[in-house]
């Protein structure tokens, strides 16, 4: 009986396994292996203007930091690159110590011009005449020296009377000798005084750029095109160590995202991401932009406590077809992926 019910038995398992194949999932020895799907990086991380927050410094004067004389900004206000932030309280002291500055230059100036054009021709007439004088006292002296000479053969006269004349004589042509030698000196233009002169010019020309700095601080101009996201110090107050205000480029926006160390290969600059969060209504698209050199700890932690991890992270900077969608949201969280 069993023998005669073998090969019904066989052909009914031959049709089982054609019918159960399929479901079972064989394959052909000849079919090639099928690749895993290739999936995206998935991570968190937040968003981030342009070039990050930009702290506006108050200027310092003389060791201290004036006071706000007036701030021409509010919170939220958008702003050019040069426009005017806030005046300080000291502009009128600069205002008059640059023109104190201006006046000693001025002065210096001429100084150094009338050194390089010598003397004035009045002072060099004067001069000369002073010769002249003098020269008419030596031939005077002379002209009693030899009278007393010849009235010495005769025994008219004393010796020291004689000794009296060649004295004069002798005193005549010394002043001579010094008035041809002022009129040289009045005559030539020494190079010492004229370097001292141009020591003196340039010395307080830097101190006429030194005032025109800072009276140029007193006023605080915007660095870039942004928005002001806090102000730090009103109209008379005095500005602390968090400076004046708060800037930040919004027209460009890039979420920060923290990819973990294990899958950084598989990041690369140019890859499209995908940007979303509880504070944004769609998803916002973008492009990697730059990824860090630095592996550092993870700041933008997991909402559920139970997922916290210390993970390694090399941080990932995407920048976002839509800034505008984000502008204002700077440090938000928000989660991301990156590719395929």
């Amino acid at each position: 009986m069993w023998l005669s019910a073998s090969p019904i038995l066989a052909i009914s398992f031959v049709l089982w396994l054609r019918h159960a194949g399929g479901s079972l999932g064989l394959v052909r020895a000849d079919s090639p292996p099928q690749q895993p799907a290739q999936t995206g990086v998935g991570c968190l991380g937040y968003i981030e203007p342009g070039d990050g927050i930009v702290r506006i410094a108050a200027p310092s004067s003389a060791g201290r930091t004036p006071i706000v004389r007036k701030l021409s900004v509010r919170e939220g206000d958008a702003v050019k690159k040069g426009q005017l932030l806030a005046e300080m309280d000291n502009r009128a002291e600069l205002e008059s110590a640059l023109r104190q500055a201006e006046a000693r230059v001025a002065v210096a100036r001429t100084r150094l011009a009338q050194v390089q054009a010598g003397p004035k021709a009045a002072d060099i007439a004067a001069q000369r005449a002073e010769i002249g004088l003098a020269e008419t006292r030596l031939a005077q002296a002379r002209d009693e020296l030899r009278r007393v000479e010849q009235l010495r053969q005769t025994g008219d006269v004393t010796t020291s009377e004689l000794t009296a004349r060649q004295s004069a004589v002798e005193e005549a042509e010394r002043a001579v000798e010094a008035a041809r030698h002022r009129l040289d000196g009045l005559s030539e233009i020494r190079e010492t005084d004229v370097t001292v002169a141009r020591a003196e010019l340039e010395g307080t020309l830097a101190d006429e750029n030194r005032a025109r700095t800072a009276l140029a601080e007193s006023r605080v101009y915007s660095p870039l095109k942004g928005k002001v996201l806090k102000v730090n110090a009103r109209s008379g107050e005095q500005p602390g160590a968090l400076g004046l205000v708060e800037l930040a480029e919004t027209d460009r926006m890039y979420a920060v995202a923290e990819v973990y160390e294990s899958d950084i290969s598989r990041v690369h600059s140019g890859q499209k991401a995908v940007v979303s969060g509880s504070l944004l209504s769609q998803p916002v698209t973008g492009i990697v932009e730059t990824i860090g050199s630095q592996v550092t700890r993870l700041s933008a932690l997991p909402d559920d406590p139970l997922k916290f991890t210390d993970g390694r992270v090399v941080r990932v900077r995407i920048r976002l077809d839509e800034p505008d969608r984000v502008a204002g949201l700077i440090n938000a969280k928000v989660s991301i992926r990156i590719g395929p």
